[in-house]
Order: structure tokens, then C-alpha cells, then sequence
């Protein structure tokens, strides 16, 4: 019955973390648009606008934020096997959860120190003053939901007892 009641709930999760990381595609693209034609602009000797340079700003911000939750559900996370490769598969399945663990506790955090910017942000009515003047809330807001979805996906593993570091992680036989 649980479950049943939680699919539309894990459906619009998953839509919403799959759209992150598409809208961070586009980003990426977009950023090249922009670079490239103010390079064309500039070698012809026209002056480009200053929004492009705000925007590529505003994008290398968001671009991460907006794909660390669906690298980290593809196992496309960094992380360093060497001490796993050491150890026997007891132990580095006990080393792999508490990777989770830690993981999980630093995106906790993250996300709440950020969500705490960015509500104060918000009712301070802070302002981002470059070429345009963007409420700082919306530029930082993507921050902690960045870390909270991670945290979520960290979590998920754990829960369901999934390797979550690749072929060397804490469910393998393989010394």
C-alpha cells in the first residue's frame, strides 16, 4: 500500500531529477552559443553585451547544480578506489557505507547551511547587481537543492543496499 502511495511521489522526483540534468544539457550548449558568438562579435569588431558574460556567470553556477543529483544516480560521482582495492569484501562493504553515510551527513549540510542563504536571501531581499539585477535567492536557491537530491540519491542506495562507487565498490567479490 506504501509503495503504491509513493509512486506518484517517486515518479515526479525522478522527472524533476532527469529535467535537472537535461536543463543543465541545454545550459552547457547555450554557454557555447554565447561564447562562441561573442568571440565571432569581438574579431569583427563589434562590442558584445554584457549579459553574455552574466549569463556564462550564472551558468557555470547552476550547470553543476543542476546535473550533480543524476551523476551521482549514474555512479558518475569522483571518488578514489585505492584503499577499496586493499581491502577484503567484508570490510569494504562496511568502508563503502560509511562512504554513504558521510556523503549522505555532508549534502545534509550543505543543504541546509544553503537553505538557510537562501530564504535569508529572500527575505532580506538581497540582490545579485552585475549587468542585471538578479534576486540573489534564485542564484544560490539551486545550491541546496542540489545537495539535497544528492543526499536523497545517496540515500537511496544505501537503503536499498545498491553499490553506488562502480565496479569497486562495497558489493563486489573481487579483490
Amino acid at each position: 500500500m506504501l509503495n503504491r502511495a509513493l509512486t506518484p511521489i517517486s515518479k515526479a522526483y525522478d522527472a524533476t531529477l532527469y529535467g535537472m540534468a537535461i536543463a543543465a544539457g541545454f545550459l552547457m550548449a547555450a554557454m557555447m552559443s554565447v561564447i562562441f558568438l561573442d568571440v565571432v562579435l569581438r574579431n569583427l569588431g563589434y562590442q558584445s553585451s554584457a549579459h553574455f558574460f552574466t549569463f556564462t556567470e550564472y551558468a557555470l553556477l547552476i550547470v553543476p547544480c543542476l546535473g550533480a543529483p543524476w551523476l551521482v544516480r549514474e555512479k558518475g560521482h569522483i571518488y578514489v578506489e585505492i584503499v577499496l582495492m586493499a581491502l577484503n569484501p567484508r570490510l569494504r562493504r562496511v568502508l563503502t557505507w560509511v562512504i554513504g553515510a558521510v556523503c549522505i551527513a555532508v549534502c545534509a549540510v550543505l543543504a541546509w547551511y544553503g537553505y538557510s542563504v537562501a530564504i535569508n536571501d529572500f527575505l532580506q531581499n538581497e540582490k545579485d547587481v552585475r549587468s542585471l539585477d538578479m534576486p540573489r535567492w534564485m542564484v544560490v536557491g539551486f545550491i541546496p537543492l542540489s545537495f539535497s537530491m544528492m543526499g536523497l540519491e545517496f540515500l537511496r542506495f544505501l537503503v536499498r543496499g545498491e553499490n553506488f562507487l562502480g565496479a569497486l565498490g562495497g558489493h563486489t567479490d573481487a579483490a
